[in-house]
């Protein structure tokens, strides 16, 4: 039986298919799994299904400095859905940054890095999905103005 064809049958049989176990893992926990392996108990006892965001990928090639880690973003692309960020998610960031960067005061710098993850939790929080990260602060920073599902590792 093929997925579609699965989808399919529960549809006819009014079975829901199952919702809310979503998952978007953040370039920090790739990176830090991808170095140490640290995270392969939690990631094979998931619960969730996880996808990619257009972001992280971004992130994963861009930092990718060896040979290996470039062929592991070339791998990985294809195998996995990619969540993409939408115009609304670009917009509802700058009102983010804007409210950080009033707030907070952090440099134009600061704020780019930023701007990259706030488009990797809005674009979650769109598709119902929990972002998993190591990166505590900046996701902390977003979430007092954003609400979303966030699991720190």
């Amino acid at each position: 039986m093929t997925p579609s064809s699965a989808g399919m049958e529960a549809r006819e049989r009014k079975i829901p298919l199952p919702t809310g176990n979503l998952a978007i893992l953040d370039t920090s926990v790739y990176i830090e799994h991808f170095r140490t392996g640290r995270f392969t108990e939690r990631l094979i006892q998931s619960p969730w299904i996880v996808r990619c965001s257009a972001v992280v990928l971004h992130e994963l090639r861009r930092g990718a400095r060896s040979m290996m880690e470039r062929r592991f973003v070339s791998e990985l692309a294809p195998k996995i859905q990619l969540i993409t960020p939408t115009e609304r998610h670009w917009i509802d960031s700058a009102e983010i940054l804007a409210q950080i960067r009033r707030k907070r005061g952090y440099e134009p710098d600061k704020l780019r890095d930023l701007a990259f993850d706030a488009l990797i939790a809005l674009s979650a929080r769109e598709v119902g999905a929990i972002l998993i990260t190591c990166n505590h602060d900046d996701f902390a920073a977003i979430h007092h103005y954003k609400s979303f599902k966030v699991v720190y590792w």
